[in-house]
């Protein structure tokens, strides 16, 4: 995957400034090749210019860590992945929090985590001196004032997110403890906001999920495809009682544009958020523990360095990354934990 396009040349040729602050000597242990793998999501694997958006990330990271090469690509599916990073054939790999749970809970110290990418903030989520907040009843109050409407924060950047339980606004819905016997519209159980955090929300208020008719301390779920706004609807249209969606899951989207162009409709107005999931902690840059600490720190740099630039934002932005934060493996103590409940529990 050498064949760089020329018209990333020019790009290449203006970054000597980062280039040089980037570099680090790594000792003689560590691989002269570097092999890096992305997890396969729809829009990488449909994307017909992400070879080439590789294949330049791929030049400025032999720019910026002089001594060796990086063989950038897509791994066939998530298991692969995990799999070829605890055997040593995969050196850094951009897992899922949940693949990084996997893997250091089934296979201790074979990886570690790099960096956490980061998203942009809802302005919910930030207080008036740019901090985020994380008490839960603040976020609450704050989705659900008259005068919110989904918008994002102009400058904060957040690592984590959140799955949330929505009713319409007339429910009888105060709290988790009341979805008892009550039916909600969720995701597939592989998907993190959309069933997995629910289920565990579930079991922190003593209910569990159930495809039938639920009895005594279960909530029925009902799988709806098509995305969490299709989750959403499915309650808004009376199909269910309540939903569970990512916190928000009705921003930046075209699809209640339908609802809202009806008069005296409004899908924020007429919507509730109940309750939040603990934060999900978004995706990583993890890499095997073997590299040296020069090179991890190195490739912590370069990744923090390109996504800054035009071209690793836009070619990072197919996985929603609008930036980099150094990450602990504490970090990610909570989707531990989850992950231990869904291999345990569902």
């Amino acid at each position: 995957m050498k064949k760089i396009s020329a018209l990333i040349f020019p790009l290449l040729l203006a970054l000597p400034v980062m280039a040089s602050c980037a570099s680090s000597e790594v000792v003689d242990t560590d691989p002269e090749n570097i092999v890096v793998r992305f997890v396969p999501s729809n829009q990488a694997t449909q994307d017909p210019a992400m070879l080439l958006k590789l294949s330049g990330i791929e030049t400025l990271l032999e720019t910026m860590i002089p001594g060796h090469t990086f063989d950038l690509d897509i791994t066939t599916d998530y298991e692969a992945l995990t799999e070829a990073m605890v055997s040593g054939q995969v050196h850094v790999g951009f897992l899922t929090s949940q693949q990084y749970a996997y893997v250091t809970v089934e296979e201790p110290n074979k990886v570690e985590v790099l960096l956490s990418s980061v998203r942009n903030a809802y302005a919910a989520q930030i207080d008036a001196e740019g901090n985020e907040i994380t008490d839960k009843a603040t976020i609450l109050a704050n989705v659900n004032a008259a005068t919110y409407n989904g918008e994002l924060h102009e400058t904060a950047k957040v690592t984590s997110y959140y799955s949330m339980l929505i009713v319409k606004q007339d429910s009888t819905i105060q709290s988790v403890a009341d979805l008892e016997g009550k039916t909600v519209a969720t995701g597939s159980p592989s998907s993190g906001s959309g069933y997995v955090y629910p289920a565990v929300l579930l079991n922190q208020n003593g209910l569990s999920f159930t495809t039938e008719t639920p009895g005594t301390d279960q909530v029925q779920n009902v799988q709806i495809s098509g995305g969490h706004q299709a989750q959403i609807m499915a309650m808004v249209n009376g199909q269910t009682d309540a939903a569970f969606a990512f916190l928000d899951a009705r921003s930046g989207t075209t699809a209640f544009d339908a609802y809202n162009a009806v008069e005296g409709q409004n899908i924020y107005r007429d919507l509730r958020v109940v309750d939040i999931s603990n934060g999900i902690y978004n995706d990583t840059i993890s890499a095997v523990t073997s590299l040296s600490a020069e090179l991890k720190a190195a490739i912590q740099t370069a990744f923090m360095e390109i996504i800054e630039t035009e071209f690793g934002l836009q070619a990072m932005s197919i996985y929603n990354h609008t930036g980099y934060k150094v990450a602990t493996d504490a970090d990610y103590d909570g989707e531990r934990e989850v992950y231990i409940f869904k291999r345990d529990n569902l």
